[in-house]
């Protein structure tokens, strides 16, 4: 009963801590801004101990900084973590894509062109978001490493889902990363498909940067 206590406790912190990502990113809660811990506990309808929890795990990533008989604050969000952050997960997909050069199968293949032609075809954002999910998770889980999957999981969970969804699963830039991808696996070139997913990754970045900045969540 004790360990099932803890799992569950565990599994609200995080729960928590994506709640309190989620007004950091959208503005609820803004750079130097004390964490109403009592506020968020009360409002989730959970006691403190998760909320602490989870400051914990977003001190971990950077967001929040605690103060010594002061509380926790948010810390300022700049453009270059957002940068940083993408080229980071660009990386480690594109290692991903590089594996699955030697693992890809026709059926697998014959999948992400069926993904990527519905993605061409669809004007339907929330579908078009799952499509592009489908079509990356489908070459990392090909290509992957369990230590490469851990890491981009791990970075999945730095930003808030809504920060995700940010930029445009399809349009034509997206497209052409999309097709550029899919031929450097065809081929089997490694170090193109690893250099096209690292640069389709970076330009998603460059989407949520510039929506941050338009919404005032950056601070610079």
């Amino acid at each position: 009963m004790a360990g099932r206590a803890r799992l569950q406790r565990r599994a609200m912190g995080v729960e928590v801590a994506e709640h309190i990502r989620s007004m950091i990113f959208d503005g609820r809660l803004q750079a130097g801004q004390r964490v109403p811990q009592d506020a968020i506990a009360e409002e989730l309808g959970v006691s403190r101990l998760p909320v602490r929890e989870a400051l914990i795990a977003l001190e971990a990533d950077g967001l929040v900084a605690t103060e010594a008989h002061r509380g926790t604050f948010v810390v300022p969000i700049r453009s270059e973590d957002i940068s940083d952050h993408y080229r980071l997960y660009g990386m480690a997909q594109g290692l991903a894509a590089s594996g699955a050069v030697r693992r890809i199968t026709e059926p697998v293949l014959a999948r992400l062109d069926e993904l990527h032609a519905r993605m061409c075809e669809s004007d339907d954002a929330d579908l078009l978001h799952d499509l592009n999910w489908e079509f990356h998770s489908l070459i990392n889980k090909t290509g992957g490493s369990r230590r490469t999957l851990s890491v981009l999981r791990q970075l999945s969970h730095n930003l808030p889902r809504e920060v995700y969804s940010l930029p445009a699963a399809a349009g034509p830039e997206a497209n052409r990363g999309h097709a550029r991808i899919l031929a450097a696996l065809r081929r089997g070139d490694e170090a193109e498909v690893d250099r096209a997913n690292r640069e389709h990754v970076e330009h998603e970045g460059d989407q949520v940067v510039a929506a941050l900045k338009r919404d005032g969540v950056l601070a610079d």
